[in-house]
């Protein structure tokens, strides 16, 4: 890939074209390098890519794809469980006897885990796997992340293994629970096998649900133990491999390139005397450029042992829902190398770069991830071709692998100069497409920032508005607490006036007879006067 350049609006057209011609050319050259190098060179020589890669998911499991031997060990005791029912169910029921009898010599009562009803301690109180041993035998993941030993323990543990009647084990075998209880019984017409033996639905389920969680749990547990390590331990050798391959590919590159121009001036410079001396100066000249290229390579190495431990974690999850072959874990790792670029160089550009410069670079980057994929797409393709030649089949897999790199390297390049031309397109004094670009996202730019300001500013104001009629809720409840306390008023004045009224009419009607009696009174005095008179 070629450093960033000075606008292209500044030179003319013809220069330009020259100029795209000349970097086609040198270009041509590095990308057919680099993919030897690289995809075609050092990738197959340091990575044994496998199909499904290199941890063993459930998906790939159960279509018989493992990445390890022990893992197909695995697989194929699976398969035969599954197939065959081949496995030791005395295993299961190796510590019955004793977890029986220490049940029985409890003093504690022995309830029903399905009826609920308690149970005698004799023969009649069976033990019976919840989730039972031919389920937990026929799964993919019992195998996949489980031993047999403990398959065994995760079978057996209190969650799954309960008492009930023994007539009720002995029907259930190893049906599913809840599909047994609701199916009909034949020794009994007209009755589910719930109905029949007096199961509890509400308590059989609940058994049920906890001890396929309690199974469910352990799986995970199991899982995460299992593909976690496997996955740190993967994860940390692809990335020790393509730290590696990267600070390599640096370092080969430079010094092959090196090697070329220094074969390139011998062959052109025809007047060299001591060709030994020039060969030994051309040498520590290759050298020294290689030298300077070490710091380079530490970088690209440390990239790299990010890029590879990341292409690790992606391909294990593409591999949860779909199998990769191993070609594609190849375009996996080698992509995930060019996007790195790509969005590294995006999202931290270097100081003073044009937009449209950093877009053409990013772009050229993808361009050279896709054509990398197609490349090892077909070299499969081209070295099916090479064996019917039969000069060349004896050679075929060296052969399509250097083709394959070269006919990539080229397409790469052309493909970049066409990115060129298109940018230069973009870019050029005579078209205002771009400018118009940018003018329309800075104007959306600014508008989504009016908006912005906008929306916070109806937001302040929808705060204010908020207290403001807080505030009148406020006010409208004291106002609501002086009306009550006008009409308490009200009604203690009605009151009071009421019984004003009812004292002065008392005080009136007092004052009428209190007259009354003085008039009566002052009769009797007159009266009184006059008859004492009369006497004497």
């Amino acid at each position: 890939m070629t450093g960033f350049r000075t606008d292209p609006s500044v030179l003319t057209r013809s220069e330009l074209r020259n100029q795209r011609l000349d970097e086609l050319l040198s270009s041509c050259r590095n990308q057919v390098l680099q993919q030897i190098v690289g995809p075609f060179g050092l990738t197959p020589a340091m990575f044994d890519d496998k199909e499904g890669g290199n941890v063993t998911t459930l998906h790939n499991f159960e279509n018989g794809v493992t990445a390890t031997a022990e893992d197909q060990a695995r697989y194929e005791q699976y398969n035969d469980v599954k197939n065959n029912g081949n496995y030791d169910r005395k295993e299961y029921d190796r510590d019955f006897r004793q977890t029986r009898k220490d049940i029985l010599q409890s003093d504690d009562p022995v309830i029903s885990a399905y009826t609920g009803n308690e149970l005698p301690k004799d023969g009649r109180m069976h033990l019976d796997h919840v989730v039972a041993a031919k389920t937990i035998e026929t799964a993919a993941e019992s195998h996949l992340y489980m031993n047999q030993e403990e398959r065994i323990q995760m079978a057996n543990q209190d969650a799954n293994l309960k008492p009930c009647e023994s007539n009720v084990n002995q029907s259930l075998q190893d049906k599913e629970k809840m599909e047994w209880a609701n199916a009909q019984r034949k020794a009994d017409p007209g009755k589910t096998n719930a109905e029949s033996f007096g199961v509890d639905l509400e308590l059989m389920e609940k058994t049920n649900n906890d001890a396929k969680e309690a199974i469910k749990s352990d799986q995970l547990k199991a899982q995460i133990q299992k593909q976690g390590t496997e996955l740190l331990q993967t994860g940390a050798s692809e990335a020790g491999k393509n730290a590696l391959r990267q600070a390599m590919g640096v370092l080969l590159h430079e010094f092959v390139s090196g090697v070329f121009n220094e074969i390139t001036v011998i062959f052109k410079n025809r007047s060299i005397d001591n060709i030994v001396e020039h060969v030994l100066q051309a040498a520590k000249r290759v050298a020294v450029r290689v030298k300077n290229k070490m710091k380079t390579a530490l970088e690209a190495a440390f990239s790299g042992g990010i890029q590879g431990f990341i292409s690790n974690l992606l391909t294990f999850m593409i591999n949860t829902v779909v199998k990769t072959s191993a070609k594609v874990v190849t375009i996996i790792r080698e992509s995930i190398s060019g996007i790195y670029k790509a969005v590294k160089l995006v999202i931290n550009p270097p100081e003073g770069t044009p937009r449209i410069e950093v877009a053409r670079q990013a772009t050229k980057i993808l361009a050279g991830v896709i054509t990398t994929g197609f490349g090892l797409f077909f070299e499969e393709a081209i070295k099916g071709f090479i064996l019917t030649v039969p000069v060349l089949a004896p050679l075929g897999d060296i052969f399509a692998t250097g083709v394959t790199a070269v006919l990539t390297g080229i397409s790469a390049a052309v493909m970049m100069y066409g990115l060129d031309r298109f940018f230069d397109w973009l870019s050029s004094s005579g078209t205002e497409f771009l400018q118009a670009i940018e003018s329309n996202l800075d104007a959306t730019k600014n508008n989504i920032q009016s908006m912005a300001n906008w929306i916070q500013s109806q937001y302040q104001n929808s705060v204010q508005y908020q207290a403001i009629g807080e505030g009148y809720l406020l006010i409208e409840a004291d106002l609501q607490d002086t009306a009550r306390s006008y009409r308490q008023m009200s009604h203690s004045l009605s009151r009071t006036l009421g019984e004003r009224t009812h004292t002065l009419n008392q005080l009136s009607a007092g004052y009428e007879s209190t007259r009354d009696r003085g008039i009566e009174l002052d009769a009797l005095l007159d009266s009184y006067q006059l008859e004492n008179q009369d006497v004497k």
